[in-house]
């Protein structure tokens, strides 16, 4: 009985034989070969997100200077550059490379004169060995004086 159901099996399922004989291994190399390209592709999508969230926190930072001078245009240029580098910390890197210009193209500071608010921040990556030259991201924005 015994004989008949050693018969009945496949040479290929029986562990050391056959086909699987010379399989030992692969399957636990090609996982860990998938793995870490999977880890790569996560890292970097994730370092490029983050990427993209700063200069989208940026450029609302720039919108921000520009309806704070605009309301508060007595104030001078001070306060609202400030107000900038405040609303760019939400951002969650490190802010110190962060440069901001507060200028008025007319000249004045009395309606309808215009504002202009410059911002740009040398990017810190997470993960300095995917960007070996960060970008330097910019931001712009512009409105007129109501007040």
């Amino acid at each position: 009985m015994k004989n008949l159901r050693a018969q009945r099996r496949s040479p290929l399922i029986k562990a050391g034989t056959g086909f699987l004989k010379h399989e030992t291994g692969s399957v636990l190399l090609e996982f860990s070969l998938v793995l870490v390209c999977a880890l790569i592709i996560i890292a970097a999508s994730i370092e490029v997100c983050s990427a993209v969230y700063t200069y989208t926190v940026l450029a609302d930072a720039a919108n921000e200077g520009v309806h704070y001078a605009i309301i508060n245009s007595t104030d001078g240029t001070g306060t609202a550059a400030n107000t900038v580098k405040a609303y760019a910390s939400n951002a969650l890197h490190d802010m110190s490379r962060l440069n901001v210009s507060v200028t008025y193209p007319d000249g004045t500071t009395t309606p309808p004169a215009r504002v202009a608010v410059s911002v740009s921040y040398q990017y810190a990556p997470y993960l300095s060995f995917f960007m070996t030259k960060p970008p330097t991201m910019h931001a712009f924005a512009e409105g007129r004086l109501v007040h």
